[in-house]
């Protein structure tokens, strides 16, 4: 059973919401708006993100996306979302399209560990756990 709910209103009519990526070793965080990706196994983040906090390199592997296969390059953090915090979680690094309206995808290394349901018609998010 289900014991905390939170809801959340879409921001610019998308399921966007509020992370906080941390740089373990520095403390250094941003705070960007993240589109709920149920597609992603793992989180990303920009290529400027990763530069700008000097994270810590763990390793890469080659990914499947829409395009095609690509090397993706993985790096270390802490993430802040829901209300709880993640550490040592292995984000994927890379730039997403100009215009995007989100800076980053919460994919399923962190949206597994939840119930979520999406509520387009009211334009709201429901996460449980």
């Amino acid at each position: 059973m289900l014991s905390k709910a939170l809801m959340i209103k879409y921001k610019n009519n998308l399921p966007l919401v509020s992370i906080g990526i941390i740089d373990a070793g520095s403390n250094k965080k941003f705070v960007v708006d993240a589109h709920l990706d149920f597609a992603s196994s793992k989180t990303i983040i920009p290529t400027y993100m990763a530069n700008e906090m000097n994270l810590s390199y763990a390793g890469s592997d080659e990914t499947v996306t829409g395009a095609g296969i690509i090397h993706i390059p993985y790096y270390e953090v802490s993430i802040e979302v829901f209300g709880g915090l993640y550490e040592g979680v292995h984000v994927g690094c890379l730039d997403l399209p100009e215009g995007t309206p989100a800076t980053a995808l919460l994919g399923r290394d962190i949206l597994d560990n939840y119930r979520i349901c999406l509520d387009g018609r009211n334009k709201q998010i429901r996460v449980a756990w």
